[in-house]
């Protein structure tokens, strides 16, 4: 109780202030050098699962993209395939600080520079209501203990509505792809999309020979047709 009453106050604070430094510039060489391999991985990821986009002026939304450093891995894959297309991603707790006084929304201005037409949103999905072709959701949060750990307020704690509202915006014949971290967070989002009567596939454990994660990854693929 204690614990989501400091969550409640910090994330009023930060969301009401805004506060950050400004011109965020990465120069922890072993960061960088991960980020390029993470990146790699994203791109293989959405190539493994993903159907190759072929029309042009598609939408693609991230989901819970936090300071979305892997932004480029998703803009290259769909790059190499159209030339015209928007990406956004959207980040509840976009004004979370780092140590260095760094908000998520100021290093996500660095790692989406120079990729053309790629929004950082900072709101709650719920509030958004385009329609998207494509729909990416990296470890949404369906367990309370992550949640609440990464100082999020429990009200904010409703895994099931975010499904159900994810899937309304995504397009008919539109893809989602949801990636969970480990065996029981697999289980807790098959089980949402079981009782939301959505159609999906189950991926299994997701691999890439650019990057290997500590914990294992799983996935889902929903095509809404």
């Amino acid at each position: 109780m204690l614990e989501d009453l400091k969550n409640n106050i910090d994330f009023f604070i930060r969301n009401k202030t805004g506060f950050s430094r400004k011109n965020f510039i990465e120069k922890n060489h072993n960061l960088i050098e991960r980020n390029k391999l993470e990146n790699l991985y994203t791109k293989d990821i959405l190539a493994q699962n993903f159907s190759k986009p072929t029309e042009e002026n598609i939408k693609i939304l991230d989901i819970g993209c936090k300071n979305w450093f892997y932004a480029k891995g998703e803009h290259e894959f769909f790059s190499e395939h159209i030339n015209k297309f928007q990406l956004d991603g959207v980040e509840l707790d976009a004004y979370r600080l780092y140590s260095n006084l760094y908000s998520r929304y100021e290093v996500a201005k660095y790692y989406t520079k120079g990729l053309q037409n790629t929004n950082y949103i900072a709101d709650n999905l719920l509030n958004i209501t385009t329609k998207y072709n494509y729909i990416i959701w990296f470890l949404p949060f369906v367990l309370v203990e992550p949640h609440t750990y990464w100082g999020l307020p429990k009200k904010y704690f409703y895994p099931e509505a975010l499904l159900k509202h994810a899937y309304s915006i995504l397009e008919q014949n539109g893809e989602m792809l949801i990636i969970n971290q480990g065996k029981i967070e697999e289980e807790v989002q098959k089980t949402l999309l079981d009782k939301l009567n959505i159609k999906y596939t189950q991926l299994g454990e997701l691999k890439s020979s650019y990057f290997e994660y500590k914990y294992q990854r799983f996935g889902f693929l929903i095509k809404k047709v």
